[in-house]
């Protein structure tokens, strides 16, 4: 089950440039009972609503075991070859994460290359310390190699430094193409729960493979609230490698919770006095102005989406502010306006594409079904977020015929439900059973009897009863739907007689018992067909009769 570490790393990797993700559960050898993974599973998908991996992989499996290893090499096959490929061509750079020695090879670092390319024989930097050193060998992921490039996991043999002048957070880079800082201005988000930030709190900044402890200025405020966003400067206690568009983690200095998290705007800017001017310069310097703030604030949102009002108290804009930008990002595409809440196109276009991913799977596993039950489609395309917004799709979707309602289904416009010569045979008889058994049809044992396909009785009758032309009216009482169709005509044609009708006269009508009787027109009360009054019905679109003083 989840963890409350689970919950934080999920929090930590929202203000991460990671947009796709696997979530895998493992030690299913554990697990005694089937229906325990399930919750489990539902409980998961319920905690990445909303985030990048709402829609990601669910891979269940064992490490003991093996069990499910093999699914999951085989999910992450087809996600890396939808992930673009990292920045070969940007300079070297490299956090530490581990330092160590090996007889016969020195000093040895390691980490995520997180842009260009280490070969042998380069000559680099270690930051901040500014030492040059030597690339004598190179591993990936416990290969040697030539070179490795940007987004492996690499181990580098270094020539011309000592372990003890290297340390976890160091970077490792290109000579000259970065400088250390310890004053950078930020943009900051905490986390919906996350306690206020006073102006010059005292936090811990995560950045690459370091941490650095340093004190927040606030330019524009006393305090940062919980979900409220804001450019500010920090100024460390060390100096770090920074550059524009790093992302970062912010934890409380003591006790160590995470906060929040943000980017880098500058890395090197000058010291601020607090101020509006100072908010409107660092966004000027950076090119961020208030048109993108509120795009990435409404993109942030996902399939919650947001309203002026929120994206007001985030980032301190007036309304004036707000509405400026909207028509300009609503006529381009890049947001969505749905009664009176924003979306962003992205968010809109990962739940269209899921919607009809889930449709073609559901009939690929289930031809024989008139379609996929609307609930089942919202909750595995859907998830938690605003209805508004699945609504709208949806609506899109049938008006551009790429999907099509059929009562309580959707399915891909011009499909039709294929069932083998064996399963139509079955269903033929279910259907002739419940025609002759007309106004008193048998139970579901004799319609199973009949249908002489018991292995595959159970989803051929919900087939028809998903396509209405078998309907339950109680509790395992069923009839074919024109035969129903014959009974409201009768139903219809004694009111409009008689002026009601009663159990009794419906009973007589249709020569069945009455129990049939009753329950039918219950089964007329609960659809409004009809409306009970003392003993006897009425049509509900018809007025009831007055009863004449005697």
């Amino acid at each position: 089950g989840m963890m409350p570490q689970t919950r934080e790393h999920l929090d930590i990797l929202r203000f991460l440039p990671v947009h796709a993700g696997i979530v895998v559960l493992n030690k299913i050898d554990l697990v005694e009972d089937p229906s325990w993974l399930s919750l489990v599973k539902d409980d998961v998908k319920a905690l990445v609503a909303g985030t990048f991996l709402q829609h990601a992989p669910v891979v269940a499996l064992s490490a003991k075991t093996g069990q499910g290893i093999p699914e999951l090499a085989k999910v992450m096959d087809q996600m890396l070859d939808q992930i673009p490929a990292r920045h070969v061509d940007a300079p070297v750079r490299l956090p530490i994460d581990r330092v160590f020695t090996m007889a016969g090879f020195g000093t040895i670092v390691t980490g995520t290359l997180w842009s260009g390319r280490i070969a042998v024989g380069d000559t680099l930097e270690v930051l901040p310390q500014g030492a040059q050193v030597r690339v004598r060998g190179v591993q990936t992921h416990g290969q040697t190699v030539a070179a490795g490039i940007a987004g492996s996991r690499v181990a580098t043999n270094l020539a011309g430094v000592e372990k003890k002048a290297i340390e976890r957070g160091n970077v490792l880079c290109a000579p000259g193409a970065f400088k250390p800082t310890d004053l950078m201005d930020i943009r900051i988000r905490l986390l919906a729960d996350a306690p206020a930030l006073s102006h010059l709190a005292r936090v811990r900044l995560y950045l690459g493979s370091d941490e650095a402890i340093g004190r927040l200025s606030l330019l524009d405020r006393p305090r940062l609230e919980a979900g409220q966003a804001a450019v500010a400067q920090v100024r460390l206690e060390k100096s770090v490698v920074a550059a524009t568009g790093d992302p970062f983690v912010i934890r409380r200095y003591s006790p160590m919770v995470t906060l929040g998290g943000g980017e880098v705007i500058s890395a090197h800017p000058p010291r601020r006095r607090r101020g509006a001017a100072s908010v409107t310069a660092i966004e000027q310097a950076s090119g961020v102005g208030i048109r993108d703030q509120v795009e990435t604030a409404v993109q942030e949102t996902g399939t919650s989406g947001g309203t002026v009002e929120d994206l007001m108290g985030q980032l301190s804009l007036s309304r004036d502010q707000v509405d400026a930008t909207l028509p300009e990002l609503v006529d381009g595409g890049q947001l969505l306006v749905i009664r009176g809440r924003l979306f962003h196109r992205h968010a809109a276009g990962t739940v269209a594409d899921a919607i009809l991913r889930e449709v073609e799977a559901y009939h690929a596993s289930e031809p024989w079904r008139v379609g996929m039950p609307k609930e089942d489609l919202k909750t595995k395309a859907f998830g938690a977020g605003d209805n508004r917004l699945y609504a709208h799709l949806m609506a899109e979707l049938v008006s551009s015929g790429k999907v099509e309602e059929t009562g309580d289904f959707i399915r891909r416009s011009g499909f039709t439900p294929t069932i083998d010569p064996k399963a139509a045979g079955a269903r033929e008889r279910i259907l002739q059973t419940l025609l002759q058994g007309r106004f008193a049809p048998p139970g579901l044992d004799e319609i199973t009897k009949r249908a002489g396909d018991g292995a595959a009785f159970e989803r051929i009758f919900r087939a028809l009863r998903d396509e209405g032309l078998v309907v339950e009216v109680a509790g395992g009482v069923f009839f074919h739907r024109d035969v129903l169709e014959d009974i409201k005509r009768i139903v219809a044609e004694e009111i409009s007689r008689q002026g009601n009708i009663t159990v009794a006269a419906l009973r007589d009508r249709l020569g069945t018992s009455r129990k049939y009787a009753l329950t039918v027109l219950e089964y007329f009360d609960s659809i409004k067909l009809t409306r009970r009054i003392g003993d006897t019905r009425v049509l509900i679109n018809r007025p009831a009769p007055v009863k004449k003083e005697t």
